[in-house]
């Protein structure tokens, strides 16, 4: 995770915050025990879980009011 972040630092801002699993969104790091894992697809199901495919092909699915740490970029201005 701190790959990631450091070699978009000069065009993004970083904000580490706790989301619920319905905010998450493509693009966020996630941190799993001290690993980030990048989503790069969020599926929702009909019963409100949401699955989130990673970077490294792992995927995940939580209920949607789960909260989760994530590192979200926005472009810096």
């Amino acid at each position: 995770m701190i790959e990631e972040i450091a070699t978009s630092m000069r065009t993004h801002h970083h904000v580490r915050a706790q989301v619920t699993a319905k905010a998450v969104t493509i693009g966020d790091v996630i941190d799993f025990a001290g690993r980030g894992y990048t989503v790069v697809d969020v599926l929702d199901f009909s019963d409100g879980k949401r699955g989130l495919r990673f970077r490294t092909g792992e995927a995940l699915i939580v209920e949607p009011d789960e909260e989760l740490s994530a590192v979200r970029a926005f472009r810096k201005r």
